[in-house]
């Protein structure tokens, strides 16, 4: 990897397994700032591009665990969770976008930002970089989202094309590259990825993402579709941190620095070693900055390496997570044979009286900007007449 050079950072599309980016995300901004600023590209696919564009945009990490939280509880939400019915993964990432993207947005994802989407018509990879307003950046995003049957049936389209997730063609954009790093949250060969597993029978290629075939990875991808506990997730988010401090070493980037504890002079050739020495540092640093357990529902070793902030967001969604009573899941299972039939029947026809409104409100257009199109080429007939 040419690190001396402008740099790309490619995110790979992983679903609520996302939380491990807002992971690197803090260690970069905290440890090597300077890598986000050099970044001239910075794309992913589906969740991916998701982070990519809070990159961008500047969101703080916290800011991202929040909204992935906040899409995870709604995912809870009923006994089937994220494949009720009534889950609706796209309405709910429009309104946080919407919410929380700054106005400039667009402007600043332009030209850095690269959305990795699947066109339908002929299933081929398009990165779409180029955003003419915030709604448009957004729009890109919810079609790289896109992941059939688990999102919907009918896909959204962006400038009039339909497009799906971009993981089903290309999971890693620019991956080929020297100069690209590349972050996955499945373990394999990529450059930021989880290295915990050390049993596994074969790699495999999925769409550039290099995956092992391990335990561990197969419940990432379970994890991918149907969010673990809060605890679990800031676990995984505590792992990006880490797998991301440990890159930085082994490529000797940065000096060996965690908040009052400084090791100097590391060799940061071995990964299990320099590993080893972050897990020895963590333990450190719970002596030196205890968390009031009175308030926080985590062991310290869990959240060491994360800020405040983003441990007050998975305290917050701890607490929310705790509340759901074992009676009230047990009473939504047994219930579960009645409820089921009558959400789908609402769904169904909520979804399709959308579809049909929208629809009637493209052909009204269609009719009111015919005779413009007709004058227009009348105009430009009677011109070549002349």
């Amino acid at each position: 990897m040419e690190l001396d050079k402008d740099l790309n950072m490619s995110f790979a599309g992983c679903g609520f397994m996302a939380v491990y980016y807002f992971g690197v995300y803090c260690c970069f901004l905290e440890r090597a700032n300077n890598f986000i600023d050099r970044a001239a590209k910075i794309s992913g696919a589906s969740s991916g591009a998701l982070t990519s564009a809070m990159i961008v945009c500047r969101m703080s990490p916290a800011k991202c665990c929040e909204h992935l939280m906040e899409i995870a509880k709604e995912a809870r939400k009923g006994t089937l969770g994220p494949a009720r019915p009534s889950f609706n993964l796209l309405k709910i990432v429009r309104e946080l976008l919407n919410r929380d993207l700054p106005e400039n947005s667009h402007l600043l994802a332009s030209g850095r930002l690269h959305v990795s989407v699947t066109r339908v018509s002929d299933r081929r990879n398009v990165l779409i970089s180029e955003f003419e307003s915030k709604q448009d950046l957004i729009q890109a995003l919810v079609c790289s989202c896109f992941f059939p049957l688990f999102c919907g049936v009918i896909p959204p389209s962006y400038q009039g094309v339909r497009y799906v997730d971009g993981a089903l063609s290309d999971n890693l954009p620019y991956s080929e590259l020297k100069n690209t790093i590349t972050i996955s949250a499945f373990s394999g060969e990529s450059d930021i990825c989880p290295r915990d597993g050390p049993v596994y029978f074969q790699e495999v290629y999925h769409n550039n993402v290099s995956i092992y075939v391990n335990y561990d990875n197969v419940f990432c991808v379970a994890s991918g579709f149907f969010p673990p506990e809060p605890e679990i997730m800031a676990e995984i988010c505590q792992n990006g941190y880490r797998d991301t401090l440990c890159f930085l070493l082994k490529n000797n980037l940065i000096k060996y620095s965690l908040s009052a504890v400084t090791l100097t002079d590391m060799s940061p050739t071995d990964y299990e070693e320099i590993k080893q020495q972050t897990k020895n540092t963590s333990k450190r640093m719970e002596t030196q900055r205890p968390l009031n357990k009175q308030h926080w529902p985590f062991d310290d070793k869990t959240v060491c390496l994360l800020s405040e902030p983003m441990k007050k967001v998975f305290c917050k969604a701890s607490e929310e997570f705790r509340r759901q009573f074992f009676v009230v899941r047990l009473v939504s299972f047994i219930l579960l044979p009645c409820t089921l039939p009558l959400e789908a029947a609402y769904v169904t026809a909520q979804r399709l009286g959308n579809w049909i409104s929208e629809w009637l409100l493209k052909l009204l257009h269609w009719f009111w900007e015919f005779p413009h199109r007709l004058c227009k080429r009348t105009d430009s007939k009677r011109e070549k007449a002349l």
